[in-house]
């Protein structure tokens, strides 16, 4: 009887062990992890704000092990699940559009898409530990400035001229009574249109 019960008690401590760790080595990721969240978010033409269709839209990270993409519809618009880190690579068709940093379901995932020489940085601001939009900050590029919604959205167009400006590295610079200033560098001469997601450190 001692024996059965040594027994009993070995096997429930193997089974928890499993249980505890995941010890499978059969087991294989083959989609988004349960740390993933559903976005949307339309693919825009930047100079007529018509949606584009049809197009393949990727949030990539170098850990990422699935290939997640979604297909944009008749409207423009996507769907699909992505991780909760950042930051990610944004592409369309392949091609780089900009940076982004999830924070939820409500993550706003609009994309701008331009082919010529049209400037903008657009995206959204996040508070580093909530992850919650941070609004009413002032972000400044290129000489353009404008306030942070209550969706943590900001967009700065900046023209299109008719070739691309020279220039050294470019800042972006946010500032917000409740966080401490951030810059980042957006690009040599503040060129094409792209995403930048950023982060904020409370004061």
């Amino acid at each position: 009887m001692p024996r059965q019960r040594t027994s009993v008690r070995n096997l429930v401590i193997t089974v928890m062990i499993v249980v505890a760790c995941g010890c499978d080595e059969r087991q294989t990721v083959t989609g988004p992890s349960s740390n993933s969240v559903s976005i949307r978010g339309h693919v825009l033409d930047f100079r007529t704000q018509v949606g584009i269709s049809g197009v393949v839209v990727q949030f990539a990270a170098e850990s990422q092990v699935a290939d997640i993409r979604a297909t944009t519809d008749a409207s423009g618009s996507y769907v699909m699940p992505v991780p909760i880190f950042g930051p990610l690579t944004v592409s369309v068709d392949g091609v780089f559009v900009g940076t982004g940093r999830v924070t939820g379901p409500t993550y706003r995932g609009d994309l701008l898409i331009d082919s010529g020489t049209c400037i903008s940085r657009y995206g959204t601001l996040a508070d580093a530990r909530t992850l919650r939009p941070v609004a009413g900050a002032t972000v400044t590029v290129g000489g353009g400035t404008t306030i942070s919604g209550a969706d943590g959205w900001y967009r700065i167009d900046l023209g299109c001229p008719t070739m691309n400006l020279p220039g050294g590295t470019t800042f972006m610079n946010v500032t917000h009574p409740n966080y401490t200033p951030r810059q980042q560098v957006v690009g040599r001469g503040v060129q094409g249109v792209r995403r930048v997601d950023l982060d904020l450190e409370r004061r």
